[in-house]
């Protein structure tokens, strides 16, 4: 299998079911703010979900870190996301971002090293 990447009018997933190696394997960028001014969107949502059918029974194996990150305009790099409360998040997490700031980007993705096994869904949909 092969990882993908899902862009269309209200989504940007990604699905990671193998190493995505040196450089990791991202999301492409989301401007919320950009998102609200064009589209006039009151919430956009951040999710992480197995990729099989069924994931309530026991075979949800997945051994997959997904980080959250943002960039801020003028910034040379990207800041993992980390939640106020200090969880982390996981598999079957879904959270509303309300971050309107000017410049500011977003991304998710699994980085070199931290795929086990298994197949993940994730990213942003409005």
């Amino acid at each position: 299998m092969a990882n993908s990447r899902t862009s269309e009018t209200n989504k940007e997933y990604v699905t990671v079911d193998s190493n995505p190696g040196l450089g990791g394997y991202f999301t492409n960028e989301v401007s919320i703010r950009g998102l609200f001014d064009s589209e006039k969107l009151r919430k956009i949502f951040f999710s992480i979900r197995e990729s099989e059918a069924d994931s309530s029974g026991a075979s949800d194996t997945s051994v997959i870190t997904v980080v959250l990150q943002f960039k801020c305009e003028g910034d040379e790099g990207w800041q993992d996301y980390v939640p106020l409360d200090g969880s982390e998040i996981a598999v079957g997490n879904r959270l509303a971002i309300e971050d309107t700031g000017a410049g500011v980007l977003w991304r998710a993705g699994v980085q070199d090293d931290f795929y086990t096994s298994g197949s993940i869904t994730f990213g942003f949909d409005w």
